[in-house]
């Protein structure tokens, strides 16, 4: 140390109090990224008589013991309650490189999906707008409603008090309202757009409602704020599909069908009908020519008309805007 001892240990219990109680993930991140890249060289010099060139200096001496104190203190104080360099990123920030932002589990306001996850809480009553979402969209909720996701093509409600479907894979949707931006037909072979379908409401309304592995109502014209289109309601029937379908493949579910994919390759989504759900569908032109799809969806199809009821004044206060 240096030739002062008191100057010394408050040195040492400065620096022992404002250490890092651990070491941050982007740190340990970084470093390993950088280490990885970084073309190795060996010293062209001693090391021994480079430090005692150094320390023999009086400012070398005070620099090389303040050198050791921080890391001294920086590996006591972290030891025992954060990973060190070269041990294995934490659950929470694994789950934060490989997990996709816009898609997480929908939470309820008291139970949180992992300990990873925070939970999402209700909405307070009133008007909200998308952060996220294109077009922008203002809409108004009673209490009882979360929003899981805002993404740039999905914008989900879910309905605090309906119910849920689960996958045999694990996969588990709620009930709420999901809007999707610009969705095209989908292939039931794969993930790809069904050649042949128009994108416009109609299209896709004209598709639905002559759907072989679809029972679907006859399409309503309807408006919502300044966008016109049509509503219609889906299901499943309870017999043999007509054509395999690729979800059964991917999720192991008997029942199902993949309907729709995203326009757009920068926000991606898929949606489709599993086992019991029922969904009631509003296909709406905006001006500027985009299409959205708003879905009141019951994915364990025990309450539609419940449902329904909750969730039809919160579509009709929908307002997109560039």
């Amino acid at each position: 140390m240096t030739q002062h001892p008191d100057l010394d240990r408050r040195l040492t219990r400065f620096l022992a109090e404002e250490a890092p109680r651990r070491v941050p993930e982007r740190l340990i991140s970084a470093t390993r990224e950088q280490v990885a890249t970084t073309r190795q060289r060996r010293l062209t010099f001693r090391f021994g008589q480079r430090l005692a060139a150094v320390v023999l200096t009086p400012a070398g001496g005070i620099a090389a013991g303040l050198a050791v104190v921080v890391f001294v203190s920086a590996l006591v104080v972290s030891g025992g309650s954060g990973p060190g360099v070269g041990s294995a990123a934490s659950p929470a920030a694994s789950a934060a490189s490989t997990t996709r932002p816009s898609a997480p589990s929908s939470p309820s306001p008291s139970v949180c999906p992992t300990d990873a996850q925070p939970c999402v809480p209700e909405l307070g009553a009133g008007q909200h707008s998308s952060a996220r979402f294109v077009p922008a969209l203002r809409y108004t909720v009673p209490a009882g409603w979360i929003n899981t996701l805002d993404d740039r093509g999905e914008l989900d409600l879910r309905y605090a008090a309906g119910g849920q479907y689960t996958y045999p894979d694990g996969l588990t949707f709620h009930d709420g309202i999901s809007i999707f931006r610009r969705p095209v037909a989908e292939s039931a072979a794969s993930r790809v757009p069904l050649d042949g379908i128009g994108t416009t409401a109609k299209d896709l309304a004209d598709w639905l409602a002559g759907h072989a592995d679809l029972v679907a109502s006859t399409p309503r014209p309807i408006t919502i704020g300044r966008a016109a289109g049509y509503r219609m309601t889906l299901s499943l029937p309870n017999g043999s599909r007509a054509s395999p379908d690729h979800c059964t493949r991917d999720h192991g579910e008997p029942r199902c069908e993949s309907l729709f994919l995203s326009a757009d390759p920068s926000a991606t989504y898929g949606f489709g009908l599993v086992g019991p759900e029922v969904a009631d569908v509003y296909l709406l032109d905006l001006d500027g020519g985009d299409t959205v799809m708003v879905v009141i969806d019951d994915t364990d199809g025990v309450d539609q008309p419940g449902l329904e009821a909750a969730a039809r004044p919160v579509v009709e206060s929908f307002s997109f805007s560039p």
